[in-house]
């Protein structure tokens, strides 16, 4: 399997670098042990090469939200499949599974059931938006925290 990033995540939390995503380690719901990779400002995007087309039935992925961190849960996640890189079919759109003024830290995991043979999985998580209003940092660039894309 190899991954190509189609955001840039900010090197302070890098999780391991640009393979982290699909590294088998998962981050808790502590964003400080160096498992996550953080986002800010921006959608997250990731195309997972699975080497072959293969038979595939669920897709997850990991995302974060701890709000006095300023990290929230992206608005969606996409997760879209391909046999070629050039035709990709939506397997599911995800809404956030929290509210996104629930305090304290929240590991959530996004899955979809592809139940098809594809080579190609893309990700796509929707910014959630700057810090709202009400919140300590208003205005300010929010981050999107990943990790582990999982394929079975």
């Amino acid at each position: 399997r190899s991954i190509e990033l189609l955001s840039e995540y900010i090197n302070q939390y890098n999780a391991g670098g640009d393979q982290a995503l699909i590294d088998y380690l998962e981050g808790s719901r502590n964003f400080r042990t160096g498992f996550w990779q953080g986002y800010q400002g921006q959608d997250v995007g990731a195309i997972v090469d699975l080497g072959n087309i293969e038979r595939i039935s669920l897709i997850k992925i990991g995302a974060l939200q701890d709000i006095q961190s300023w990290i929230w849960l992206p608005k969606t996640v996409e997760i879209s499949i391909s046999k070629d890189k050039l035709s990709w079919t939506s397997v599911d759109l995800i809404n956030a599974p929290l509210p996104a003024d629930q305090y304290g830290a929240h590991k959530k995991i996004y899955t979809a059931k592809a139940n098809s043979n594809a080579r190609y999985v893309k990700i796509h998580a929707t910014y959630p938006g700057n810090c709202p209003d009400w919140h300590l940092g208003s205005g300010g660039k929010a981050w999107i925290f990943m990790d582990e894309i999982s394929v079975e």
